[in-house]
C-alpha cells in the first residue's frame, strides 16, 4: 500500500495509537487507520499514518531486514573453516547454502546468528552491524529437534509464547497467535500430541521439524536462519515444509538463510539465491535459476534433466584442479563485487542527524565526499535528502530517487506482525531497507553491545510462574509414574510388616534405629540420583532457550526448585504415611515432625543432586561422583560404623544422613514411652536405671549436635548446593 512518495517512516512507538476495543473475535476486527496526531516535524516531513487491526496493537511491527555478510572469516584451532564468505539476502527471500559436508555451512550460519566468533568480516542487518539488540529479532532453527518429550505440541508452543510474546499481551491474544501459527505449520492435527522421542513414541519426523520451527515463528523475527530443515524427511514431507516456508517468506516478508544438502529440483528451484561452499570459499553467490549457466560458462555443463542441485554438489566434490576452477569463476561474477562487497557498505554514522524524532534522517552536502568507512564503499551516489543552509532537511528528495512508505496487507486472521518499513530506491532499482529506529549506522559503528540494554520480554515473575508451570508438567510423568507409584507403596507396606509394633526395648533398640537409616537414607539416595539425570535430560533445551534469550537463568533455576518441589515430596510422604503407623503410631506430633524431617533430608539431598548434574557433562561420571559420595554419608552416618578412627571422625560433620538420621532419633526417642533396659544391658546408666535416656543413646552413635543444630546444618547444606549449582550453570556450563 503506496501512502505518498513524499512520506517516510520516522518510527512508529510514539504514534502507535492502540485501540482500547479487544472483545470482538480475530475474524470479525475490521483494518483502522490510525492518524497521527502531529502532521509535520522540523523540516516539514510528514508521519506515514498506520494500518493497524484491533486486538493485534501488542504485536508491534516488526520492519523487514535484509542481511548483509562481506569477507567472512573464520578458523578453529588453525583450521580454516570460512575464506572470505560474502552475501546478500533481502526481505522476502529465501538463500540457500549449500556444500559437502565439513565445508562451513553450520559455521556460517553460526556467524550470521552472532554465536560464533570472526577472525575477520562484516556482518550487516539494515546496514548495522550485529549487536545483541539485532539478535534477538534473529531466530536459528537447530539441525536437531530438541523438546521436552511429555509435553504436547499445543503445550510447547503456549509455553514458549507465554515467555517470549511481550508481557503486553494478553494470555488470550498469545493463545490466538499460537493458533495461528499452528495453521501456519499445518499442524492442527496434530497439536495435542506429545512431543516424544526415542524411547517414547509421539510426532513424526516431518511434524517435529515444523513444531521446531513453529516455536521461532512465535516472535516473528525478521531474519531466520535454519540449519538443514529437511535432514531425515522424506521427499513428500521436506516439499511440505519448504513449501510453508516460502509462502511464509514471501507473504511476511521475512529474511530466510537455509542450509541444505542435497534437495529435491522441486526445493532446489524454491529458493531466490544460492550459496555454494567449497572449503570454506565461495563457489557461487547468486540467483538459483543462473547457477547453470555459470557452470556452462565455465565448461561444466548440466546433463539434461539431471537435477542442478546434485550437479552443483558432484562438481564441487571434484578434483582439486575443478575445485579451485571454480572458486576462482566464482569471485568474477558481477554479483558477487557489486552487491556483496560495493552497493551495501554503510553509511557513516555523520550523516545521520536527530529531527526530534525517534527516526534519523541522512543528511548529505560535501559530507558525502568523506569516504573514510574502508575500502569498496562509494558515497558519491545522489544522496536521500539534501541540506538547506540552515540546517534543516528539503522537504522534497532528488529526483532520481523515490521514498515510498509500504505497509503490508494482511488478511483478517493472520496475527502476525505488520511490517512498518522505509524502502529507499536508486536508479538501479534496488532496495535498502532502514530501520528507523537504528541508533546509527557506519561502517565503523559507534554502537556497541554495552549501549544496547537488553529487555527481557517477560517480567521475572512471569517467567518464574510459566516456567514452574512447564517444569511440574514436564516431570510429573517422570516423577511421578506408574512404577514409581508401584514401589512406594509397595516398600511401605513391606518395610511397615519388616518393623511392625516394635517394642520400645533395648533388644528392639537396633530394629527401631534400622527403620529410622533405611527409610532416611533410602530417599535421599532416590531424590538424589532423580535429580542427578534432570539436568542431562533437559540441558539441550535450556540451552536452545538460554541462547535464544526467551528467559533468565536464575528464573529457570528458581522455577526448577519450585516446580519439583511437590513432586519430591509426594513419594517420600506416601512411604511415611504408610510405614510409620505398621512401625508404631505414638502421637500425632512425633509422626507430622518425623514426616518433616524425611521430606527435608530429601530435598537436602535433591539439591546436592542438582550440583553435581549441573557440573558433571558426562552422566557417567556424574553417577560414579553420586555414588561414592552417598556411600561415604552413609557409612560415617552413625549406624554402620560407630568406631571410627580417630584420624576420620570429621568425615561425619560432611555427611548429610548423620545429621538427618539424628533428627529422627532424638524426634522418637524423645517423646512417648521411652526405651527400657535389657537384663544384661550394654548401656552403663542401665546398673541405676531400668530406661535408656535419649542422650546417652545419641552419644553412643557420636552425635553431639542438638535437634535445632543439626537442622540448621541441613538448610545450609540445601543452600550451599543449590547456590552451587546455579553458579555452576551460570559461569561454567554457559551454552555455545
Amino acid at each position: 500500500m503506496i501512502i505518498s512518495k513524499d512520506l517516510f517512516l520516522l518510527g512508529d512507538q510514539d504514534y502507535l495509537r492502540l485501540p482500547k476495543e479487544e472483545k470482538r473475535p480475530a475474524a470479525m476486527v475490521r483494518p483502522t487507520v490510525v492518524k497521527s496526531q502531529r502532521s509535520e516535524v522540523a523540516g516539514g516531513a510528514l508521519h506515514c499514518p498506520f494500518l493497524l487491526e484491533q486486538g493485534e496493537a501488542h504485536l508491534t511491527g516488526t520492519r523487514p531486514l535484509e542481511l548483509v555478510f562481506s569477507g567472512l572469516s573464520v578458523s578453529v584451532a588453525s583450521r580454516s573453516i570460512l575464506r572470505d564468505v560474502s552475501g546478500v539476502v533481502r526481505p522476502g527471500e529465501m538463500l540457500a547454502v549449500m556444500g559437502p559436508s565439513g565445508c562451513g555451512k553450520t559455521t556460517l550460519l553460526n556467524c550470521l546468528s552472532g554465536r560464533s566468533e570472526l577472525d575477520s568480516g562484516c556482518i550487516r542487518l539494515n546496514r548495522e552491524r550485529l549487536t545483541k539488540r539485532w539478535k534477538r529479532r534473529i531466530c536459528y532453527v537447530l539441525q536437531q529437534d530438541i523438546f521436552f518429550p511429555d509435553l504436547t505440541l499445543r503445550q510447547t508452543l503456549e509455553y514458549a509464547a507465554r515467555l517470549r510474546l511481550p508481557e503486553s499481551m494478553s494470555r488470550r491474544q498469545k493463545m490466538l497467535y499460537v493458533d495461528h501459527i499452528i495453521d501456519v505449520m499445518d499442524l492442527t492435527a496434530c497439536q495435542d500430541t506429545r512431543m516424544g522421542d526415542y524411547t517414547k513414541r509421539g510426532l513424526s519426523g516431518g511434524e517435529k521439524k515444523r513444531a521446531n520451527i513453529a516455536c521461532e515463528l512465535l516472535t516473528n523475527p525478521a531474519l531466520m536462519l535454519l540449519d538443514e530443515p529437511t535432514s531425515g524427511l522424506d521427499s513428500h514431507s521436506a516439499y511440505t515444509l519448504m513449501s510453508s516456508l516460502k509462502r511464509y517468506a514471501e507473504k511476511e516478508s521475512k529474511t530466510l538463510v537455509v542450509t541444505v544438502h542435497q534437495p529435491s529440483s522441486q526445493i532446489f528451484y524454491m529458493f531466490d539465491k544460492l550459496l555454494l561452499l567449497c572449503n570454506g570459499h565461495t563457489a557461487y553467490f547468486g540467483d538459483v535459476n543462473k547457477v547453470v549457466d555459470f557452470f556452462n560458462n565455465i565448461g561444466l555443463t548440466v546433463t539434461p534433466h539431471y537435477n542442478p542441485a546434485d550437479f552443483v554438489l558432484e562438481c564441487v566434490k571434484g578434483s582439486e584442479e575443478m575445485k579451485q576452477k571454480i572458486i576462482t569463476a566464482a569471485k568474477s561474477l558481477p554479483t558477487y563485487h557489486q552487491e556483496a562487497l560495493n552497493d551495501y557498505c554503510a553509511l557513516p554514522a555523520q550523516l545521520y542527524q536527530h529531527q526530534g524524532c525517534n527516526g534519523r534522517v541522512p543528511m548529505v552536502g560535501h559530507a558525502l565526499g568523506h569516504t573514510a568507512n574502508g575500502p569498496g564503499c562509494d558515497f558519491s551516489k545522489p544522496s536521500l535528502w539534501s541540506s538547506t543552509p540552515n540546517g534543516t532537511l528539503n522537504s522534497t528528495p532528488p529526483l532520481s530517487l523515490t521514498t515510498k512508505c509500504v505497509v503490508s496487507n494482511h488478511n483478517s486472521h493472520n496475527l502476525s506482525n505488520h511490517v512498518y518499513s522505509t524502502i529507499v530506491k536508486d536508479e538501479e532499482g534496488k532496495s535498502l531497507w532502514l530501520d528507523s529506529q537504528s541508533h546509527g549506522s557506519s561502517s565503523v559503528s559507534s554502537t556497541t553491545d554495552d549501549d544496547v540494554r537488553w529487555q527481557w520480554p517477560t517480567s521475572f515473575w512471569t517467567q518464574f510462574k510459566v516456567l514452574s508451570s512447564r517444569n511440574f508438567q514436564e516431570s510429573r510423568p517422570r516423577m511421578l509414574s506408574k512404577l514409581y507409584w508401584l514401589q512406594t507403596i509397595g516398600l511401605g507396606l513391606m518395610v511397615g510388616n519388616v518393623y511392625f509394633q516394635l517394642e520400645r526395648k533395648e533388644e528392639s533398640l537396633h530394629d527401631i534405629q534400622s527403620w529410622m537409616f533405611f527409610s532416611t537414607n533410602y530417599w535421599m539416595l532416590f531424590a538424589l540420583f532423580n535429580a542427578l539425570s534432570s539436568f542431562p535430560a533437559e540441558r539441550e533445551v535450556v540451552n536452545k532457550e538460554r541462547l535464544s534469550g526467551s528467559y533468565r537463568l536464575s528464573a529457570y533455576y528458581l522455577a526448577k526448585m519450585a516446580g519439583e518441589l511437590p513432586l519430591t515430596m509426594t513419594l517420600p510422604a506416601v512411604y511415611h504415611i504408610i510405614s510409620y503407623p505398621l512401625f508404631g503410631f505414638r502421637s500425632t506430633s512425633v509422626f507430622l515432625t518425623m514426616l518433616g524431617f524425611l521430606l527435608l533430608s530429601t530435598v537436602v539431598a535433591q539439591s546436592a543432586g542438582f550440583f553435581v548434574g549441573a557440573a558433571c557433562m558426562d552422566l557417567d561420571v556424574a553417577i560414579t561422583i553420586s555414588a561414592l559420595y552417598t556411600l561415604a554419608t552413609q557409612l560415617f552416618g552413625g549406624y554402620l560404623a560407630t568406631n571410627i578412627p580417630s584420624w576420620l571422625r570429621w568425615m561425619r560433620y560432611l555427611s548429610m544422613v548423620h545429621y538427618a538420621y539424628q533428627n529422627m532419633q532424638i524426634v522418637e526417642f524423645s517423646e512417648g514411652e521411652r526405651i527400657q533396659c535389657a537384663v544384661q544391658s550394654k548401656f552403663e546408666v542401665c546398673s541405676n536405671s531400668t530406661h535408656i535416656p535419649v542422650s546417652v543413646i545419641l552419644e553412643q552413635q557420636g552425635a553431639t549436635l542438638p535437634l535445632w543444630a543439626n537442622t540448621l546444618v541441613l538448610l545450609f547444606f540445601l543452600v550451599v548446593f543449590r547456590v552451587l549449582g546455579y553458579v555452576v550453570l551460570r559461569y561454567f556450563r554457559q551454552p555455545k
